[in-house]
């Protein structure tokens, strides 16, 4: 009985280490976005952006310019797989923006300048259009493994 008690602590310290890595995401030379727990290379990358364990906001300005972010939400109010899909990403630490139609108009025309629809949710992941909820879908799309 020690014996396994002693394994599962030992396991449970590995993935409690890896769990709490920081991660980076850049984008290289040919426009390829990555996402590495390891900085990029010295002599690629541009638009390096360092995502610390824990840190749950991203700023939308940075060196005073307005910067778009990688992971955005179109939502609107009532809407069930609208509050599955920002559970999802939240459950995820995915830092994302939400525009929520039925409280914005500047959000309703920013999503009816991307398509004709209004299907929510609505999401874009690294210029991916995802429409609906699906959490095999998300995982797919953020590369997440099962």
């Amino acid at each position: 009985m020690t014996k396994h008690l002693l394994i599962f602590t030992i396991f449970f310290f590995i993935c409690w280490g890896t769990a709490q890595a920081d991660f980076y995401q850049w984008e290289d030379d040919s426009g390829n976005i990555h996402i590495t727990d390891y900085p990029p290379p010295a002599k690629s990358g541009k638009k390096i952006q360092i995502h610390k364990y824990g840190s749950a906001v991203r700023e939308d300005e940075q060196d005073g310019k307005k910067i778009e972010p990688d992971y955005i939400l179109y939502t609107r109010n009532s809407c069930d797989d609208c509050d599955k899909a920002r559970e999802f990403l939240q459950s995820k630490n995915i830092l994302f923006k939400e525009y929520n139609t039925d409280n914005s108009k500047e959000a309703a025309q920013k999503r009816k300048a991307i398509d004709d629809s209004d299907d929510v949710p609505f999401a874009i992941f690294n210029k991916s259009h995802i429409y609906g909820f699906s959490e095999s879908v998300y995982k797919k799309a953020l590369k997440i493994k099962p």
